[in-house]
């Protein structure tokens, strides 16, 4: 099977964007870029020099790179024409739930992605699987001219990876978020805390999450928790306890 070195891009989003900078700037042709919002295709088109595909049956290249949310997958790959290869981009929808074509994968970035900030690409582990052997050689390769980390990971492994990732970035981010709006309505500066969040995140390159946890659920401080309880209310108050109780129950373990 011949190496993947043109690639069109089906989706207009965060992981679009930075996948196809990535692959062009490593000489990777982006031959096309497909999205149903006229205005977003042409802003990716333009930033990877390449044209917008009038259809999904006018694809063309070595691989057609499926960048697009978990739901639309299986429609978007019966649409295709089955010549093509195709790779899509999500932790979660197996091999097995989709189409039955050959030369179908996963080319997986275990990474957050925004659109308008800068991401070195390098540092991002790729998870991949495909459906033969052949193909997913031609994956690994493409996903090592743009990531120092390739891995092999089957549908379990890669759903596991998935569940993981959820839990360290959404909800550490939408924790973020509520200790931000908590700021914010008591009139405080959310800077004064992103020292401690820094450090947070810095502690678990040399430490085990569980050995760096610290805090009143860890000494057990029931009239502190207590005091911040009742300075809450509705789902924060319950997202508070909820995890004052599991990290109780952890250090049980």
């Amino acid at each position: 099977m011949a190496g993947i070195h043109s690639v069109s891009i089906v989706g207009t989003g965060n992981v679009a964007h930075h996948l196809g900078k990535a692959l062009r700037d490593a000489g990777v042709e982006i031959t096309a870029v497909y999205g149903r919002n006229h205005t977003s295709a042409k802003e990716l088109a333009n930033k990877l020099g390449c044209s917008i595909a009038p259809s999904l049956s006018k694809l063309q290249g070595d691989l057609i790179l499926l960048c697009v949310s978990d739901d639309a997958i299986a429609k978007l790959i019966e649409e295709i024409p089955n010549d093509r290869r195709i790779a899509y981009t999500s932790g979660s929808v197996p091999l097995s739930a989709l189409p039955i074509k050959e030369d179908l994968g996963v080319f997986y970035p275990l990474q957050t992605f925004s659109k308008h900030r800068d991401l070195d690409v390098s540092k991002v582990p790729f998870l991949i699987e495909a459906r033969s052997e052949k193909f997913q050689f031609a994956l690994m390769q493409l996903a090592s001219t743009i990531s120092n980390q390739v891995i092999d990971a089957n549908s379990k492994d890669r759903l596991h990876y998935h569940i993981s990732a959820v839990f360290v970035n959404n909800f550490v981010n939408h924790l973020f978020t509520l200790g931000k709006a908590h700021t914010d309505e008591n009139g405080l500066d959310w800077e004064v805390l992103k020292p401690l969040i820094h450090e947070t995140v810095a502690k678990i390159n040399s430490l085990d999450p569980m050995a760096a946890q610290t805090g009143p659920a860890v000494r057990k401080d029931k009239h502190t928790i207590d005091r911040h309880k009742g300075e809450l209310n509705g789902i924060s108050k319950e997202i508070y306890a909820l995890l004052t109780q599991s990290i109780q129950q952890s250090l049980k373990k």
